[in-house]
């Protein structure tokens, strides 16, 4: 049995090992390859028996001289299985920063990646998801190797036995606790009595993971860099593409995704509605005004939003660059400043528009129509909205000059 997975003897390897039959095998052959590496055990203190798996690894570091890393684990609430695989890899990830590699080799193995795939069938996900474990994958800088993933757990366990390699079984893995115990002790052994399925298992996940790898390459070529787009342009990309683009989009934002949601968002982007605000989570919410999609994060700090100070002045040269000349014959002050309320109407020469139609008219985005600012006289009639709108129906007996601050 010999590890197909070209490694430079002159590179650190991270090792993780549990003391179980494959990370022990692994880590005979690393000594076979005469390999340059380290050890990292983690005791998850679920058992009172973990310190042997503990004492075995070490005494095996020991007697090989490798550098040796014992890491006790503590969780005590959430889901156990999924907080300490992300500790697992926090640690893993710190190890290799200080010992100044990218290296970190698991021993996953084929068993393991039909396993996988099957319990993302149950759960849901998406194709790269369906592809599941590769024998090589960057993260964040970091590169994954499993060696094993081409070899079945009956390769493995013929290398045990051939060279007598030492282990100890955890007994939770005998126990039906966990959904991926229940697929390896019900499901696989049936699926195995027909045909050579764990090769079937493994060519699917390398055309879904290179399928997913080229739609991913369409979505971020496609994206602008805050995660923006043009309307029409997403949709006359090809239907898997859209839905990786939600896809990628929901896993930079940390938020929860599944079919039916991304199918969704798709569906509101479609809509002949002009302005939509679709909610993401509690703090992100992405946002389509006409043509333009983008992420709007409801805490970030929003200049926008402050309050502005209103100038008023009858020489111009008391204010800032950014004022206007209103003229009048008689306006009810005090002047003030507010937002849009329902029933606004602006007044023109030609008569009168409300508001809302104006600006539908103008194509100002829902979301910019509630941060407009305007401004009033006593009697609510509308004197300037900057940027939009002058009131030019007032006379022309006097003049100030008004403008805006913050």
């Amino acid at each position: 049995m010999a590890i197909k997975l070209s490694l430079d003897s002159t590179k650190l390897y991270v090792l993780a090992v549990s003391g179980g039959m494959d990370s022990m095998v692994l880590f005979d052959l690393f000594i076979q390859y005469k390999y340059n590496f380290v050890v990292v055990h983690f005791n998850h203190q679920k058992r009172t028996e973990s310190i042997k798996d503990h004492e075995l690894v070490q005494s095996m570091c020991r007697a090989h001289q490798i550098p040796y890393y014992y890491i006790k684990l503590n969780i005590d609430e959430g889901n156990f299985q999924e907080i300490s695989r992300n500790k697992r890899y926090e640690h893993l990830e710190s190890i290799a920063s200080k010992l100044q590699t990218n290296y970190i080799v698991t021993a996953h193995h084929l068993d393991d990646l039909a396993e996988t795939i099957l319990m993302r069938f149950v759960r849901g996900s998406n194709l790269l998801g369906y592809a599941a474990i590769q024998p090589k994958t960057v993260i964040d800088g970091f590169t994954y190797l499993r060696p094993l993933l081409d070899y079945s757990k009956e390769d493995i366990k013929a290398y045990q036995e051939k060279h007598r390699v030492r282990y100890l079984e955890d007994h939770t893995n005998l126990e039906d606790t966990y959904l991926r115990n229940r697929i390896r002790h019900h499901i696989i052994p049936i699926l195995k009595k027909e045909n050579d399925v764990l090769s079937h298992f493994k060519n699917f996940s390398t055309q879904s993971f290179l399928a997913a790898d080229f739609i991913r390459s369409q979505t971020t070529s496609f994206l602008n860099r805050d995660l923006s787009f043009k309307l029409d342009a997403f949709m006359s990309l090809h239907k898997a593409v859209q839905m990786d683009v939600i896809s990628f989009i929901l896993e930079k934002l940390n938020v929860d995704k599944t079919f039916v949601k991304i199918s969704t968002i798709i569906e509101q982007l479609n809509s002949n509605k002009p302005n939509i605000n679709i909610t993401l989570s509690k703090k992100v919410h992405m946002i389509k005004a006409y043509n333009d999609v983008y992420i709007h994060n409801i805490n970030a700090y929003n200049m926008e939003s402050m309050p502005l100070r209103l100038m008023i002045s009858h020489n111009k040269a008391d204010l800032s660059k950014n004022f206007v000349e209103l003229c009048y014959n008689k306006l009810d002050f005090p002047i003030h400043v507010r937002k849009r309320q329902k029933g606004d109407k602006l007044h023109f020469t030609f008569g009168s528009k409300k508001l809302k139609d104006f600006l539908i008219d103008k194509k100002i985005p829902l979301k910019k129509r509630n941060e407009l600012n305007i401004v009033v006289d006593s009697s609510g009639t509308i004197l300037w909205i900057p940027e939009l709108y002058l009131n030019t129906t007032l006379g022309n007996e006097h003049k100030i000059y008004i403008s805006l601050k913050e």
